[in-house]
């Protein structure tokens, strides 16, 4: 039995090692021998409560091969107890071999975090496949917890909130951007001029201006309320007017007046959006 791994083009070091357990010896040298050959450490065990021993005392152990019928305890027994010892920093994959496999015996075998289920007679293939399916997988449970640990690192450091600050104006600049665009949809079905509301238009326009930090010209917010032009500028004129709108020439262009919503307005406009994204997604529940 290998116990160190001095194949360079196998696993690394770091590599975790397989712990199998059958009460067959024939099937348990066969296993021992097909992990040795893909440069693994192995452990070998005879029955469930030998494999917890060693599970107990051996951290490296990464990857489990268990037999599904062994005496006392089985082994949906075992990948039971190997779930309760897995962790985040410590992930255990594990496979199931089995000869008298059942669809429910599978599926149960799955719930318990199974990475595969392979059945009796063995072919080496299937074996070799699932090994490497099963070390992918811890390596990919291995990488969330560093992520993990790096998001908790950071929210330490005070950079968590403004990544949580980032997340929120993404979701609600998607759902503003849905909303536009539902009202917009709605004049292929529908004559437009029977529910024009050009003032909530320009508003919605706006506060997605606002969220993408650029203010933009009066034409493009008068393009969106799906009126005349006259009619749009009127309701420009009565925004600025109620103190909901800023407009000013640009700088750049003289040509060009742009409008931005006032902080108040904006602050307002986003609680309102948020509170029915909260709703939708509520009712949607």
């Amino acid at each position: 039995m290998n116990e160190t791994n001095t194949d360079m083009t196998g696993p690394s070091v770091s590599s975790p090692s397989v712990l199998v357990i059958d009460d067959d010896e024939a099937c348990l040298d066969e296993y021992i021998e097909i992990v040795d050959s893909l440069g693994y450490s192995c452990r070998s065990a005879k029955n469930a409560n030998d494999a917890l021993t060693i599970l107990n005392s051996d951290e490296s152990v990464g990857i489990v091969v268990t037999d599904f019928q062994m005496p006392g305890m089985d082994g949906l027994g075992l990948l039971e107890e190997i779930s309760a010892r897995s962790t985040s920093m410590r992930p255990i994959t594990a496979l199931m071999v089995t000869g008298h496999g059942s669809l429910q015996t599978a599926v149960e075998a799955m719930r318990l975090s199974a990475v595969d289920f392979v059945a009796k007679p063995l072919q080496r293939g299937d074996l070799i496949s699932a090994l490497r399916r099963a070390a992918t997988r811890r390596s990919q449970l291995l990488g969330q917890a560093h992520i993990a640990a790096l998001h908790d690192a950071a929210a330490g450091g005070k950079v968590q909130p403004d990544l949580e600050l980032e997340d929120e104006e993404q979701q609600l600049r998607r759902f503003l951007r849905g909303q536009i665009a539902s009202r917009r949809r709605r004049s292929e079905f529908i004559n437009s001029e029977l529910f024009t509301d050009p003032a909530w238009d320009i508003l919605l326009e706006l506060t997605l201006a606002k969220l993408d930090k650029t203010p933009i010209p009066t034409t493009s917010a008068c393009a969106a309320t799906q009126v005349p032009f006259s009619t749009a500028f009127r309701h420009v004129g009565n925004l600025v007017t109620s103190g909901l709108v800023r407009r000013w020439k640009d700088e750049h262009d003289s040509r060009r007046v742009m409008l931005e919503l006032e902080d108040d307005t904006y602050e307002a406009m986003t609680d309102y959006l948020l509170s029915i994204k909260a709703s939708s997604e509520t009712g949607s529940n």
